[in-house]
């Protein structure tokens, strides 16, 4: 593999998803597993359109962690920081409306309070990535948030550039004042964040570029994602909206992970061109945006993690915008 690019941190699981569509979790009557986790489905989409990529995760001893082990591999994806631990691999229950879009109802077993993925270590890097991903969801768990800290210092350290996905999910933390606070310190720490509307809202009480701004100056990346109505985005001195693009989606579960992954994509390719010109900028959103609704296409958050080619061939039959 060539020197890695991006370095992702982040959950490798199993999210179950519910057979039946538009239905309580209680009434669901059986569940078909795919492999997930925000770190997982960033690093693998990175993978699959060909950025050298590593992921630091934890996933338990056990046939459910091998196989993601197998899966990350198979998508190009370097392993060798990953850490088999003494715990369950975590396999989270997902249901689904009927236009899509997903919930995250609870965890497998239900009265297991140790999972793998929270106990991942930090493992200094033998190389320096230009980018590191970060998902915010890894402050939920003790181990974690402590691996999580001396992350951020190493990067910064480093000179890479961290960007955090706030990824909240309630389901997950036991204390949501605690999520918050955690969040908005680690927000403090970088300069580029995704978050949805509704994670906006969460954190600082409005939902626009402004607010977020004001709050965290630090910010010079903003992606602000509203699911179907595509993103709002400050990006240095350039803010606008990239429109989402219109396809039959069947499953939204790894739609904002797949757009970093587009996005991380467009970084490594352009680098700080995407900062000064305002073109370039657009249409690399674009291509995160096409990324994303393309992943949408098939159950599975990375069943249908795009290749270079289907992405060109997507946006070439799309009108110019």
């Amino acid at each position: 593999m060539n020197h890695p690019a991006v370095l992702c941190f982040g959950l490798a699981l199993w999210d179950a998803l519910a057979d039946q569509i538009g239905v309580a979790r209680t009434q669901v009557r059986s569940w078909t597993p795919y492999a997930g986790g925000a770190g997982l489905n960033v690093a693998c989409g990175l993978g699959s359109l060909g950025v050298p990529v590593t992921l630091i995760a934890g996933v338990g001893q056990d046939e459910r962690g091998t196989q993601l082990l197998q899966i990350l591999q198979s998508h190009q994806v370097c392993t060798d920081y990953i850490q088999k631990l003494p715990y369950p691999t975590r396999l989270v229950e997902v249901t689904r409306s009927l236009d899509g879009e997903r919930e995250f109802a609870g965890f497998y077993p239900a009265d297991c309070l140790d999972f793998a993925d929270g106990y991942v270590a930090f493992l200094e890097p033998n190389f320096t990535p230009k980018y590191v991903y970060i998902e915010a969801l890894m402050l939920a768990f003790p181990q974690a948030r402590k691996t999580c800290w001396q992350l951020v210092d190493w990067a910064l350290e480093q000179g890479s550039i961290i960007l955090v996905d706030v990824n909240w999910r309630p389901v997950f933390w036991s204390d949501q004042e605690l999520a918050k606070s955690l969040t908005l310190e680690l927000l403090k720490q970088v300069t580029a964040v995704k978050l949805t509307q509704a994670e906006a809202q969460w954190l600082f009480g409005d939902h626009g570029l402004d607010i977020l701004q004001k709050k965290c100056p630090n910010l010079t990346h903003i992606f602000l994602t509203r699911g179907a109505q595509g993103c709002d985005y400050q990006i240095e001195a350039h803010r606008g909206h990239c429109p989402a693009f219109m396809v039959n989606s069947v499953d939204t579960t790894g739609a904002g992970d797949a757009f970093v992954a587009g996005w991380l994509h467009q970084w490594v390719t352009h680098g700080e061109t995407l900062n000064c010109n305002a073109k370039i900028l657009y249409q690399a959103l674009r291509w995160a945006s096409a990324v994303a609704a393309l992943s949408t296409t098939a159950v599975g958050a990375i069943t249908q993690a795009p290749t270079l080619s289907a992405v060109q061939a997507f946006l070439a039959a799309q009108p110019p915008r």
